[in-house]
């Protein structure tokens, strides 16, 4: 069975939002762990980082806060939203011209 396409198809901007979002709330919750287990590590300064970018500031709130975990979670869905939606649109102007 041949499954190649011959020409570029539109991307499914609700598939890419889903995915975007997933791979950013695991990338949030997988650093939040690790500034957990190691903190004394040199790269616990960029997990540090990637958690502030998504969350709230450490210094209003410590990061083993609920708050910065909701905060984190809830960045990360809509940014991931906003990035597929920038990335897919553009994409698919793109490819009808």
């Amino acid at each position: 069975m041949n499954t190649q396409t011959t020409g570029s198809e539109p991307v499914n901007i609700v598939a890419m939002g889903w995915a975007i979002s997933a791979a950013l709330v695991i990338l949030f919750v997988v650093c939040l762990v690790m500034s957990f287990l190691y903190p004394e590590m040199p790269a616990s300064q960029a997990w540090t980082a990637w958690i502030g970018l998504f969350s709230v500031t450490p210094s209003e709130h410590p990061i083993t806060s609920v708050r910065v975990w909701i905060d984190g979670i809830a960045f990360s869905l809509v940014f991931g939203w906003i990035s597929a939606a920038v990335i897919g649109l553009v994409y698919n102007w793109f490819i009808s011209r």
